[in-house]
């Protein structure tokens, strides 16, 4: 699926973007660019797998670097579980690297679903006064680095794989319309389970403690043995294998 096929115009120049669900789309671009407020606007709170959030579940501080393994991690397995049962996958981070991006197409082709990259083109002045506006700011040195690195992203993104490359300008955010079209994706055959799945199965049943020992009942009628110790037929029933069927009932005249 190319850019053409999947984006247009329409005629009040709103700028319509087509999705297929499931599939994996990356928001790449600097701090502060507008990524997370373009995904709140246009998708659900449960579609959305922020970096940011990740951080914060695992460390309880989603500015804390030092665990960036351990977040990446859960972000990867947040997105597998998702694509397992055909849900949309929009991972906000900043998906600069291309080991980063690298990780989420070798997600999207293990389920055989397609993955799309959105490049935010934010002038980096406009990148730079909204960070400093944030309670959070990350500052001007960490801002520019990543829209360094956002620029030199942007010369390889086109021979990586993804199934689909969306430039979205800055003035252009509010103009855009979102339309999600669901394809179920084919099985994929499991793959060895995952280090913590055990700790998500469910417990087998404990077996039945005995009781105390008590009186043996005689067997009677009444309590469905016949007196040969053989099983009597259910009322308005047959009689149980290895049993004779029983004779026909006479009426009296």
């Amino acid at each position: 699926m190319n850019l053409n096929e999947s984006a247009g115009q329409t005629g009040n120049s709103e700028r319509v973007i087509r999705l297929v669900r499931p599939s994996v789309v990356a928001l790449c671009g600097p701090a502060a660019c507008g990524k997370s407020a373009f995904a709140a606007r246009h998708f659900r709170p449960t579609q959305i797998i922020s970096s940011d959030r990740c951080r914060a579940l695992v460390c309880d501080d989603e500015q804390d670097q030092r665990f960036q393994a351990q977040a990446f991690a859960l972000l990867d397995f947040l997105v597998e579980q998702r694509l397992g049962v055909n849900r949309l996958c929009v991972v906000d981070s900043t998906a600069l690297t291309q080991g980063s991006r690298q990780s989420l197409l070798e997600l999207a082709r293990r389920h055989r679903v397609p993955c799309v990259v959105f490049l935010f083109e934010t002038p980096l002045a406009v990148c730079i006064a909204r960070d400093a506006g944030r309670e959070r700011s990350v500052g001007q040195p960490v801002v520019e680095r990543q829209y360094q690195m956002f620029e030199q992203a942007k010369s390889s993104i086109a021979q990586e794989g993804f199934d689909q490359i969306v430039e979205l300008r800055d003035e252009e955010l509010n103009q855009v319309r979102i339309e999600i079209v669901f394809r179920p994706a084919p099985r994929v055959t499991a793959g060895p389970p995952h280090p913590e799945a055990h700790r998500f199965a469910p417990r087998p049943a404990q077996p039945a403690r005995p009781g105390p020992p008590g009186p043996p009942r005689e067997s009677s009628p009444s309590s469905g043995q016949t007196g040969t110790g053989k099983p009597s037929a259910e009322p308005g029933g047959s009689a149980q294998s290895g049993d004779a069927p029983a004779p026909p009932s006479e009426k009296k005249s």
